[in-house]
């Protein structure tokens, strides 16, 4: 796997499945090991028992046979069936050239060149076989001219190892099961100072820029929460001095562009008394009054709405009549209302917002074509669609910062490029979003989500 492949699956993981896999991976590490050791240990240990244990009976057996066939008249035959061994124990007897055997399974004849040849130096020698498909261990004990085998059967000590095995296993399988279940306990108590991080740091995009983190007693943890919150108190005074010199300067604007529109009306009253020249100056300098004038209101709402300065109060909004307002005599045509719902919120601002909506589809879209509500869970979905163009997927999110205009998107340089952005202001500080996708007839489409208000403030 190449770095750009783990990346990528460390991103898929996030930190809580690389915290737990890690434990996983590290107690299943262990516990092979562990596995690993005890059964090459316990298995080595049983099969020398059991050897040892085979040895000494075919040694005992062995003794036993030699004397009897010091016995006049006994052969190899009687000797094998006088002696008892142990069940399923198997003897194959080789005395003076002649071989006997307690079970015809057994071929009379030398089980293995290796043992014959390990007993050739006079001691004695074990090796493992299968006869029918059951394991037996051949003991070889050389005795006077000639040699006993005893094949001991294993089988016991087979599902001995195979339980063993199996056991190893699923302690292995278990310990696995429980790094990985203490890496993800681990992960969650690592993680969770980075709970209130995160929730602290979403207010804080969403406009609530009071929004602290608490103190914490964690000696490691203070560092960064003090930090995080001296952070948040610059950024917050910086962005109070900004909005305080928009609104401002803004202010400021309005008196003497207030005394320049009505010197410029008195000034039109006397048009006829000027040169066709004049005229047309003045009626440029009328048009450039009413932008500039359009803008600094704007930007004093824009400045008010982002201060959390509003007309009114906070209070119950019925969507529908909202939106009827709005449109005006359009709605019949225009309104398709899936039932209603009501939303907590300052009036004013949201008829501003979404007259902005409108007139941005009038001015770029060639009008608005559709406006649909309706209820989605606990939100309420508003769609307003024009006949224009569309807008391009690359200008889709810039067309709602400060003064973009349309241009770009939308083939049209006559709006100052603060009324999306009053919107979206708008919309944020309600608690919702809005955004420019594809209509289903190829313009642009506004989708507005604003949150319902609770049961209690539908009821009243």
């Amino acid at each position: 796997m190449s770095a750009e492949q783990r990346a990528s699956a460390d991103r898929g993981l996030g930190l809580r499945g690389r915290v737990t896999l890690s434990f996983a991976a590290g107690a299943a590490l262990v516990s092979l090991v562990l596995a690993l050791s005890v059964f090459t240990i316990s298995r080595g240990y049983l099969l020398a028992q059991r050897e040892r244990s085979a040895v000494l009976f075919a040694e005992a057996d062995a003794d036993f046979i030699a004397r009897s066939l010091t016995i006049a008249g006994v052969g190899p035959d009687q000797a094998l069936e006088a002696l008892d061994p142990s069940a399923d124990t198997v003897l194959l007897l080789r005395w003076r050239g002649t071989w006997a055997s307690s079970d015809p399974v057994v071929p009379a004849q030398d089980p293995s060149p290796l043992l014959t040849e390990a007993l050739a130096d006079g001691g004695t020698a074990t090796e493992s076989t299968t006869l029918d498909g059951i394991p037996y261990l051949i003991s070889g004990v050389p005795i006077d001219d000639g040699v006993l085998y005893e094949f001991t059967p294993v089988v016991e000590l087979q599902n001995t190892i195979q339980v063993l095995r199996v056991v190893l296993l699923t302690c292995g399988l278990a310990a696995t099961i429980g790094g990985a279940t203490l890496g993800l306990w681990a992960s969650r108590r690592v993680l969770r100072p980075l709970r209130p991080l995160a929730t602290t740091a979403a207010r804080i995009a969403g406009g609530k820029l009071d929004s602290r983190l608490p103190e914490e007693a964690d000696a490691d943890l203070r560092p960064i929460l003090s930090s995080f919150n001296t952070m948040v108190d610059s950024l917050q005074h910086r962005i109070e001095r900004e909005r305080r010199f928009v609104g401002d300067v803004t202010h400021e604007l309005r008196t003497p562009l207030t005394t320049l529109v009505t010197s410029v009306e008195v000034l039109g009253k006397h048009a006829g008394e000027m040169s066709e020249r004049s005229r047309t100056a003045l009626r440029l300098v009328d048009t450039e009054l009413v932008h500039l004038r359009g803008m600094v209101e704007d930007l004093l709402a824009l400045a008010r709405a982002e201060a959390g300065l509003h007309h009114d109060d906070v209070g119950p909004v019925e969507v529908r009549e909202l939106l009827e307002h709005v449109v005006g005599d359009r709605a019949a045509d225009l309104l398709h209302a899936d039932g209603s719902g009501l939303i907590r919120g300052h009036k004013l601002a949201l008829v501003r917002a979404f007259t902005n909506l409108v007139e941005n589809a009038d001015r770029h879209g060639l009008g608005v074509s559709a406006i649909t509500l309706r209820t989605v869970d606990d939100t309420i979905v508003v769609d307003i669609d024009d006949d224009g163009p569309g807008v391009a997927e690359s200008e889709r999110d810039r067309i709602f910062e400060r003064f973009a205009t349309g241009r770009a998107a939308r083939g049209s340089t006559t709006s100052n490029g603060l009324g999306l952005a009053l919107v979206a202001e708008t919309i944020a500080a309600h608690g919702g979003s809005v955004a420019c996708v594809s209509g289903p007839r190829g313009g642009a489409r506004f989708h507005v989500v604003l949150p319902r208000a609770d049961d209690d403030e539908q009821d009243r």
